[in-house]
C-alpha cells in the first residue's frame, strides 16, 4: 500500500470509506505504526503508534487503570450490534472547501467512522479530514474518541 494513501480526484463516497476501512483493518492487525503512515497527520494531534495503540486500549482514553477492560479494534466483518442497538456508522460529510491550516492542502469534506472494539459496535469514532490535493486525495487522521 502506499503511505499515506491516495486516491483518485473523483473517488467516490465509498472510496473514501474503503480507504477507512483498510485502515480499521490495519488496526485490527495491531499494525499501528502502518496505520499512522496511512494518513496524513495534522502535528496538533501528536498522534503517535503507541497513542494510537493506548486510546484505542482505552476505548477513547490514553489512560488505563489497573484492572481496567483492554480494548482493541477488531473485524468489521464480524462486529456485531450492542444490545442498545448500536451498530456500524461511516459518515462521509462534504462541505465548502476550506485551506488547511498549516498548508495549501484543501480540506473537502469530514468523515466519522465508528471502530468495533472487541467484537462489538463501538461509539468510539475515528474522524478523518478528506484532503484535496493536487496529485491525489487522500486522508489525515484527526480524532479517535468516544462521540
Amino acid at each position: 500500500m502506499t503511505r499515506p494513501i491516495k486516491l483518485s480526484h473523483d473517488a467516490s463516497d465509498e472510496d473514501l470509506l474503503n480507504a477507512v476501512r483498510d485502515w480499521v483493518r490495519l488496526l485490527a492487525a495491531e499494525e499501528y505504526e502502518e496505520a499512522l503512515r496511512y494518513t496524513y497527520q495534522d502535528p496538533y494531534f501528536e498522534w503517535t503508534p503507541d497513542l494510537i495503540r493506548d486510546v484505542i486500549y482505552g476505548y477513547g482514553f490514553p489512560v488505563l487503570d489497573e484492572g481496567d477492560e483492554v480494548y482493541k479494534v477488531t473485524s468489521l466483518e464480524t462486529a456485531v450490534e450492542t444490545n442498545g442497538g448500536l451498530g456500524p456508522r461511516a459518515e462521509v460529510d462534504f462541505h465548502m472547501p476550506r485551506k488547511h491550516r498549516i498548508s495549501n492542502t484543501l480540506i473537502v469534506a469530514e468523515i466519522w467512522f465508528g471502530l468495533p472494539l472487541n467484537g462489538v459496535w463501538s461509539d468510539v469514532t475515528a474522524t478523518f479530514n478528506v484532503l484535496f490535493m493536487e496529485e491525489c486525495v487522500s486522508l489525515e487522521l484527526q480524532e479517535i474518541h468516544v462521540f
